[in-house]
């Protein structure tokens, strides 16, 4: 999957609250990450589960934690809006949310939210810092990484050349 390629659900333009069975099922059919943003900033990344282990794999390290996230009805009564914008928040412990076929679990400290279809893990949704610092780690990990074999070919490709130098 290239990286570049991206669907953008701006807020202004997504029902409310947002309906996230559809945005699921979008990144399952396509393998595209769907960015959630409002004004045209980035706010969460739901992506393909498989993207999600992959760049977990590469980037080998958790992320700087940042400022706990409110929890719900924390704060003044003057805080940001009060429709779903796709952020990732500390919630409640409840039953887990049904987008028609899919079922949405959040991890106890409101960074990651998983959706499930018949028992596996088809998207991950991640607050937007979070996929970005990921993304980037995993992208320079992955492209100092050489496996044995290429190794073994550089060494030799190496021993070939003449010493600087000597033409």
């Amino acid at each position: 999957m290239d990286d570049d390629l991206k669907i953008v659900v701006e807020r202004q333009y997504a029902p409310d609250p947002i309906d996230y069975g559809r945005l699921v099922s979008l990144v399952e059919s396509t393998g595209e990450r769907v960015v959630l943003t409002e004004h045209g900033v980035p706010v969460s990344v739901l992506l393909p589960a498989g993207k999600v282990a992959e760049l977990e794999h590469w980037a080998r390290a958790e992320p700087p934690l940042p400022e706990p996230a409110p929890r719900d009805g924390e704060g003044e009564e003057g805080d940001g809006p009060r429709w779903d914008v796709g952020r990732l928040r500390v919630e409640p412990r409840a039953d887990p949310l049904e987008y028609g076929p899919y079922v949405r679990y959040v991890r106890a400290d409101g960074r990651r939210v998983s959706f499930v279809r018949d028992g596996a893990v088809v998207a991950v949704q991640l607050d937007a810092g979070h996929a970005a610092w990921l993304m980037d780690r995993a992208m320079y990990a992955r492209q100092s990484y050489m496996s044995p074999e290429q190794a073994a070919a550089f060494e030799e490709f190496l021993a070939r050349q003449p010493p600087v130098g000597e033409l």
